[in-house]
């Protein structure tokens, strides 16, 4: 099991964010997709006025013929079932989920992006 930790300056406060791996999913999804768990939880929209918490958070590659790489973070239950199709965040050019993971885990805020669920 591996465990990411970063300290972030965020309105004057310092917080740490954990992600521990929890387990490879990828038989759920077209390419690789790994659970996480997330502390403290994070937040993902709705709508445009209602958002919720979540633990855990997929991180997925897809294989997607003609398209660059792209990982993309969803809200997840504890088993991996996705709570909502809004994205959390997503990268593009990159297939490595776990050095984005790290990236994520230092990064000072989440953008999240507005969006209805499907």
């Amino acid at each position: 099991m591996s465990q990411f930790k970063a300290d972030f300056l965020y309105n004057v406060l310092i917080m740490q964010r954990t992600i521990t791996f929890i387990k490879d999913i990828s038989e759920q999804f077209t390419g690789k997709a790994y659970l996480y768990k997330i502390d403290p939880p994070v937040e993902y929209l709705l709508n445009q006025e209602s958002s919720a918490l979540t633990s855990f958070v997929v991180a997925s590659a897809p294989k997607l013929p003609l398209r660059d790489p792209q990982i993309y973070l969803f809200p997840a239950d504890e088993s991996g079932k996705l709570l909502d199709w809004t994205e959390l965040m997503d990268w593009k050019g990159t297939g490595d989920i776990d050095a984005v993971m790290r990236e994520w885990a230092g990064a000072p805020s989440h953008k999240i992006a507005v969006r209805e669920s499907l």
